[in-house]
């Protein structure tokens, strides 16, 4: 009995490593630019694998790279599932607040932060 509630608490604990190490999330900073400047990204990726390509997806983004005919960004997964990159908002973007958000692994990672582009 003592070695299955041993073994239990053992499986226990390595699910919440497990679980806490696969937290995600989407960060852009600063919330608010002007057109022409630049925006850092960052973020974790929950579960992808390091050297994996996350795809930061938004209409307020240059069109280098595309995802559904949407601008986006990639970079590739740190340790930790972590992400980071910056992109130059286009001089020429419309002012407005645009939504952006991030894929990895084939799925989307099911965030959504808001970006406010001024003139």
């Amino acid at each position: 009995m003592a070695i299955a509630t041993a073994s239990a608490a053992s499986l226990m604990i390595g699910v919440t490593a497990e679980a806490a190490s696969s937290s995600v999330y989407l960060t852009v900073t600063p919330s608010t630019v002007h057109r022409g400047h630049l925006v850092l990204i960052h973020g974790s990726a929950g579960s992808c694998a390091a050297g994996d390509t996350v795809t930061i997806i938004s209409r307020a983004f240059p069109r280098i790279h595309e995802f559904a005919g949407v601008p986006a960004v990639l970079t590739r997964v740190r340790s930790g599932g972590r992400f980071r990159a910056t992109t130059r908002i286009p001089l020429r973007r419309r002012a407005g607040r645009y939504g952006v958000t991030a894929r990895c692994g084939g799925g989307n990672l099911g965030v959504l932060v808001r970006l406010t582009v001024l003139r």
